[in-house]
C-alpha cells in the first residue's frame, strides 16, 4: 500500500468513530516526537572512514509532528466527523504532508568521492533518482572547519514512500561499489587498476615506474592535454568520468557498467572508455623555415597562425606553438578541423625561390654594398627570404610580391665601369696591411665597394756604428765574455742559464743536480707561467739554476734574430737584478735544432754585449760548448775576438721591414660615387703618413751603439723607418703620423737620457752606495741607482724618493742616512763610501777592520780549502768556517807596498798557524814583529809563514774551550829571500825575507803580509 492511500485509510478510520484508538496513538506519538525521532542505522557502508566519521541513515515521519501542532483543529473535526462525512482540505492536507526521508554520507576520502564536486554528475544523479524511484535528492557538503576529520558530502533522500527511499540510497551505494579506474600510459595503453593498486601506485614513485614506461613528450605526460579529455567529459551530458595526472600517466576513474544495473545512465563501459580516449590525437604541423613562432614574426603566416591560435583558443582543443611547429591536441574530429585550417593559411603563403640574373661581381656587391637595404626589404616583404638565397643568386617569396622584389635587387645591381689606381706613398706602405678595414669602410660610406691587390717587399735596415770612441767599451764588455769547451752541468758559476725548450739539456741539468731539483721543478712547472724561474743548484758546482724558455719564431728572419736576442737579455738582465756576478749560457739552436751557428754565435755573443754595455756592469758572461762541437766552438771564439778588437760589423743588428703596395678598385653603381670615393682614399693616405727630418745633430756622436740599437729598436717596434747619419748628424724618420710622433718624442727623450747618464756616471764614478742587510753586511745599490742617490747627495737634496724593481717605495734622508720603506715603514741605515781600490768581491764595511765568513759554495771558499788540503789531506776533521779578513788600513799599506815594489810578482799565498788569543791581535795590528819569538825566532826575528799548511798546523794549538784551531792564509811579497838565523832583526841588505830555504819565510814589514783568510777547523 502507498504511503498516499494509506494516510487517506487512517483519516478515514478516524472519521468512522475510532476517535479514543486514534487519539491515544497520536498521544504517544507526540511524546515519542518530543524527545527523538525514529532512527535506522544503514548497513556497513565501504565508502565511509568508520575511524573517524560513523555514517547514519536515519528515517522520520517528518509531518506527524504536526498532528500536536494542529491538535486544536484535530479535535475539532473529530468532533464532527459523524456528522460531516467527506474530508476537509485540512485532513487532506495533514494526510498528504505525511513524507519520509534518509541521508547517505560518503567521505571525501573516498576514492571517487571527486565526483560529487562536479554539478553536472549532481544534477544527473538527481534526475536519475527522481525518474526511476521518484524520489527528491539533495547533495550538500560539510566541512570540517577545524580539519580534524575528512570532508563529508551529504546525500538526503525524501519521498513519501520509505522503501523507495532506501532503494534509492541502495542504488547510490552500488554506483559507487562500480567505480572503475584506467590507467593510460605513455604509450598510450590502456588497463584497469583495482581501487587499492592505484591508490598505492599514486604514493609510490617506485610503483609507478613498475606500471609504465617513460618515454619524454607524449601526450599523457602533459597536464594540459590531460584537462582536455576532463572538459570533454564535462561538456557531454551522458560521459561521467574524473581525469587526473600522475607520474605514471592518465588515471580515468568511471563508474564500470559491468559492475552494477543501478543508475546505468551514470555508468560506461571499460571498452566504450577505450573507444573515447582513442579519438584524442596529438599531432605536429611543420612549418616553413621562414615562420619562427617563438619570437615576434611580422611575416602574413605568422601572423594568421596567431590570429588562428586566438580564435580556437575557446574550443577544446591544445595548441602549442614551438619555432617551426604547430602542436596539437584534441578530439580528432576539431584536431582534423584546425589541421584544416593551418594547411590553407600555408598554401596561401607558401613561397617558391627564383633565380636572379646576376654575376658574381654582382652578388658580392650587393651583400657587401646594399646589405641593410636588402634587410629592409625582406622586411617590408615578411614572407620573403632575400639575404641568405642571394649568396646563390636567388631570392625566396610568394608569387604575389616576385616582380617588385626583383626589379628593386637588380636596379641596385647595375654597376659603373670598376676604376683602380696604385697608392705610390713608400711610407703607407708600413702601415697598409692593418688599413684594409678602414679603406673599405670609407668606400661604404660612398656606396662603393673596395678590392684591394696587396704586393709585399722587404727592405733591410742597417743600423749605424757609433763613433770611435766608443769601442773602448766594446772591448772591455767583450773582454768579460769567454768561450769555454766543457760541460754546463760542471760550471763554477753564479747562475746556470738552463734552455727549457731543449728537452735534453735541460733532463740533462735536472738529472745531475738531483732528486730535490727535479721535485722543485716538476712542481713549479705544474703551473703555466712564461717567465724564467730560478733553482737552487742542487749537486752542481753553480750556485743557482735559471730555467727560461728560448721561444723560437721562424715567420721571419729579423724575428728569428729577434729571438735569441731576448732570450740572453732576459737571462742576463735577471742575472744583473739579482746580484750576481757570473752567468753560463749553453749554445742554443746548435744541437737538435740545427739552426745556423753563425747567426746564433753573432746574436748571442753581440747581445750579451749590449746587455752589458746598456747595464754599465762587467758581468762575467761564459759561453760553454760541449767538446764534442768544436766547429761551434771555433765559430763562437772566431766572433768573441772580433768583439775584443773593438769590430762591430754593419750586419751584426738589421731590422727587416715590411712595405705593402696596395692596388685599390672601386666598384660602384654610379660613376660620381667612384670618382668622390677615390679623393676620399687618397686623402686618407696623406693624412695617415708623416715623414720627419732634422739637420746639424751632432750630439749623435755621443750617443754609445746600445743607445743606438736600442732608438732603432724602438723604430722598429713603432714601424717607423728611421735613416741616422752619425758623421753628419742627419736623422729622417717616416711611417705612420702617430708612430713618427712618438719616435721623435723618443729620439729627444734618449738625447736628454744620454746627456744625463753621462753626467750622473762622471759624478758617481768612484762612489758606492749601500743599504744594510744585516749586522755587518752590506748591500751596494744598483748602478743607475747608485748614480741618482749620489747626484741627490751632490745637489744638497735632504731627501730622495725611488721605486725597486718589484714596485716597493723607498726614501733617503741623506743627512740621517736612513732610509725608510714607504710601505711597511721599516728602516735601514745607508753608507757612502769612497772606492780606494779595495779588492771587487769584498763585502761592504762601516768599519776598518770587518770579518765575513764565506758561502760553502762559493768558489772562493773552494779555492782556499783547496790550497789548504794540498799538505793538510786526511789530517784534520773538519773545517767550521773560512772567514775573509777586511782590513782597510792593512790592505791599502799592503797594496801601497805591492803596486811600488819591483817585485810583486814575488806574491806567495802562505800559511800561518797560531792560538786563539792571536787571533784578534793579528788581524787588528798586522803581523806585528813584537810577536816575534812566541813561535821561534830560528830563521830570524820577525813574521813566520809557510808554504805548507800542514807545518803552520803544529803552531795552530787548539782552543782550550772548543778544540778549534786557527791558521791564516797570507799574500806576502817574499821578494829577494835568503837563508835566515836566529840573530836576524832585519833581512841582509839587498835581500826581503828570510827563509829556511824550503817553505819558511820571515818577513820584516808590516806592509809586506796581509792576512787575506782566517781558515777555523777541527
Amino acid at each position: 500500500m502507498s504511503t498516499r492511500r494509506h494516510d487517506e485509510h487512517y483519516a478515514r478510520e478516524i472519521m468512522d468513530g475510532d476517535f479514543d484508538e486514534y487519539l491515544n496513538e497520536a498521544e504517544v506519538f507526540a511524546n515519542q516526537r518530543s524527545q527523538t525521532s525514529m532512527s535506522i542505522m544503514s548497513r556497513s557502508n565501504s565508502y565511509i572512514n568508520t575511524d573517524r566519521m560513523s555514517v547514519e541513515r536515519e528515517r522520520s515521519i517528518t509531518n506527524r509532528g504536526s498532528v500536536i501542532d494542529d491538535m486544536d483543529d484535530l479535535l475539532y473535526d473529530l468532533d464532527c466527523c459523524k456528522k460531516i462525512k467527506p474530508t476537509t482540505p485540512k485532513d487532506k492536507m495533514f494526510i498528504e504532508s505525511m513524507m519520509f526521508s534518509c541521508q547517505l554520507s560518503v567521505s571525501s576520502s573516498l576514492f571517487g568521492a571527486d565526483f560529487f564536486n562536479h554539478p553536472k554528475f549532481c544534477n544527473k544523479l538527481k534526475a536519475e533518482i527522481k525518474e526511476i524511484y521518484s524520489v527528491e535528492t539533495t547533495i550538500t557538503m560539510r566541512k570540517d572547519k577545524l580539519g580534524l576529520e575528512n570532508d563529508v558530502c551529504i546525500i538526503d533522500f525524501r519521498s513519501k514512500n520509505e522503501n523507495k527511499n532506501q532503494q534509492a540510497l541502495e542504488s547510490v551505494r552500488a554506483l559507487l561499489a562500480a567505480i572503475g579506474t584506467k590507467l593510460v600510459d605513455d604509450q598510450a595503453e590502456m588497463g584497469s587498476l583495482s581501487v587499492e593498486l592505484c591508490r598505492r601506485a599514486c604514493q609510490s614513485v617506485l610503483e609507478r615506474l613498475k606500471l609504465c614506461k617513460t618515454l619524454e613528450g607524449i601526450w599523457v605526460r602533459n597536464s594540459n592535454c590531460i584537462q582536455i579529455i576532463q572538459r570533454y567529459s564535462d561538456e557531454n551530458e551522458h560521459l561521467h568520468i574524473l581525469c587526473s595526472y600522475e607520474t605514471i600517466g592518465l588515471i580515468i576513474v568511471y563508474f564500470d557498467k559491468n559492475k552494477t544495473n543501478e543508475l546505468e545512465n551514470l555508468c560506461i563501459t571499460s571498452a566504450t572508455l577505450d573507444k573515447i580516449i582513442k579519438k584524442f590525437i596529438l599531432t605536429d604541423i611543420f612549418l616553413p623555415s621562414t615562420s619562427d613562432l617563438t619570437i615576434t614574426n611580422k611575416s602574413n603566416l605568422a601572423q594568421d597562425i596567431l590570429k588562428l591560435e586566438d580564435h580556437i583558443r575557446s574550443e577544446n582543443i591544445l595548441i602549442t606553438l614551438e619555432q617551426r611547429c604547430i602542436r596539437l591536441f584534441g578530439f580528432v574530429d576539431i584536431v582534423r578541423g584546425v589541421e584544416q585550417d593551418i594547411e590553407k593559411i600555408k598554401i596561401k603563403y607558401a613561397s617558391s625561390t627564383f633565380k636572379l640574373s646576376l654575376e658574381p661581381q654582382q652578388i658580392k656587391f650587393l651583400l657587401n654594398i646594399y646589405y641593410d637595404e636588402l634587410k629592409a626589404l625582406e622586411t617590408n616583404f615578411n614572407d620573403a627570404a632575400i639575404i641568405e638565397p642571394l649568396k646563390n643568386g636567388e631570392f625566396t617569396a610568394p608569387s604575389y610580391v616576385h616582380n617588385r622584389i626583383e626589379e628593386e635587387i637588380m636596379a641596385l645591381a647595375s654597376l659603373s665601369t670598376p676604376i683602380s689606381f696604385e697608392i705610390q706613398e713608400e711610407a703607407f706602405g708600413l702601415i697598409a696591411h692593418k688599413e684594409y678595414t678602414t679603406l673599405q669602410n670609407i668606400g661604404h660610406q660612398y656606396k662603393c665597394q673596395i678590392e684591394i691587390e696587396k704586393e709585399i717587399r722587404n727592405k733591410i735596415v742597417e743600423i749605424p756604428k757609433a763613433a770611435a770612441q766608443d769601442h773602448v767599451s766594446n772591448k772591455l764588455t767583450a773582454a768579460a765574455i769567454r768561450i769555454l769547451t766543457s760541460d754546463l752541468a760542471e760550471q763554477k758559476v753564479d747562475l746556470v742559464v738552463v734552455n727549457s725548450t731543449s728537452q735534453y739539456l735541460r733532463d740533462g741539468i735536472l738529472e745531475k743536480a738531483g732528486g730535490s731539483v727535479k721535485r722543485e721543478y716538476d712542481t713549479i712547472t705544474k703551473t703555466p707561467s712564461s717567465g724564467p724561474f730560478e733553482l737552487d743548484s742542487g749537486q752542481l758546482l753553480c750556485r743557482k739554476l735559471l730555467f727560461l724558455t728560448w721561444n723560437i719564431n721562424q715567420t721571419s728572419q729579423e724575428a728569428f734574430y729577434q729571438s735569441i736576442r731576448n732570450f740572453v737579455s732576459k737571462a742576463v738582465q735577471y742575472a744583473i737584478k739579482a746580484h750576481h756576478t757570473s752567468i753560463a749560457f749553453p749554445a742554443i739552436g746548435c744541437g737538435k735544432f740545427n739552426f745556423d751557428k753563425n747567426i746564433v754565435a753573432n746574436e748571442m755573443l753581440v747581445e750579451a754585449q749590449r746587455q752589458l754595455l746598456s747595464a754599465n756592469v762587467l758581468l762575467q758572461i761564459n759561453f760553454v760548448i760541449l767538446p764534442t762541437q768544436n766547429d761551434v766552438f771555433e765559430i763562437f771564439q772566431a766572433k768573441l775576438e772580433s768583439l775584443q778588437k773593438g769590430n762591430v760589423e754593419i750586419n751584426d743588428i738589421q731590422m727587416e721591414y715590411r712595405f705593402t703596395t696596395l692596388t685599390i678598385t672601386i666598384i660602384s653603381n654610379s660613376l660620381d660615387r667612384q670618382e668622390e670615393c677615390k679623393k676620399a682614399l687618397n686623402n686618407h693616405v696623406k693624412t695617415s703618413i708623416s715623414v720627419r727630418e732634422h739637420y746639424k745633430q751632432h750630439v749623435l756622436k755621443k750617443w754609445t751603439q746600445p743607445a743606438i740599437n736600442a732608438f732603432y729598436k724602438f723604430c722598429f717596434h713603432q714601424q717607423v723607418v728611421p735613416d741616422m747619419s752619425i758623421v753628419i748628424g742627419y736623422v729622417k724618420l717616416f711611417g705612420s703620423k702617430e708612430s713618427v710622433t712618438e719616435v721623435e718624442n723618443e729620439y729627444y727623450r734618449e738625447q736628454a737620457k744620454q746627456s744625463e747618464q753621462a753626467r750622473l756616471m762622471a759624478i758617481a764614478r768612484d762612489i758606492i752606495w749601500a743599504f744594510e742587510k744585516d749586522d755587518q753586511n752590506w748591500e751596494k745599490y744598483v748602478p743607475e741607482l747608485n748614480a741618482l742617490i749620489e747626484d741627490a747627495y751632490t745637489s744638497q737634496l735632504e731627501t730622495f724618493e725611488y721605486t725597486d724593481d718589484k714596485s716597493i717605495n723607498y726614501i733617503i734622508d741623506l743627512k740621517q742616512n736612513i732610509e725608510t720603506c714607504i710601505n711597511s715603514q721599516q728602516q735601514r741605515l745607508i753608507i757612502r763610501h769612497m772606492d780606494r781600490g779595495l779588492p771587487p768581491h769584498w763585502q761592504l764595511q762601516t768599519e776598518n777592520v770587518a770579518r765575513f765568513s764565506l758561502d760553502e759554495n762559493s768558489d772562493e771558499y773552494k779555492d782556499i780549502r783547496g790550497v789548504f788540503n794540498k799538505t793538510m789531506s786526511n789530517k784534520y776533521d773538519a773545517i767550521l768556517r773560512i772567514e775573509r779578513i777586511q782590513n782597510k788600513q792593512w790592505y791599502t799599506q799592503y797594496n801601497s807596498y805591492k803596486s811600488f815594489s819591483s817585485k810583486k810578482d814575488t806574491e806567495r799565498k802562505l800559511f800561518h798557524g797560531c792560538r786563539q788569543e792571536s787571533i784578534d791581535l793579528i788581524i787588528n795590528s798586522f803581523f806585528n814583529r813584537s810577536f816575534a819569538g812566541v813561535n821561534g825566532t830560528v830563521y830570524g826575528q820577525g813574521a813566520y809563514f809557510s808554504a805548507n799548511a800542514s807545518y803552520s798546523h803544529n803552531y795552530a794549538k787548539p782552543s782550550t774551550q772548543n778544540s778549534e784551531r786557527y791558521m791564516f792564509v797570507v799574500s806576502v811579497i817574499v821578494g829577494n829571500s835568503t837563508l835566515g838565523n836566529t840573530n836576524m832583526k832585519i833581512p841582509p841588505a839587498g835581500f826581503d825575507s828570510t827563509t829556511d830555504g824550503d817553505h819558511i819565510y820571515v818577513t820584516y814589514r808590516d806592509d809586506q803580509a796581509y792576512a787575506e783568510y782566517l781558515i777555523v777547523y777541527k
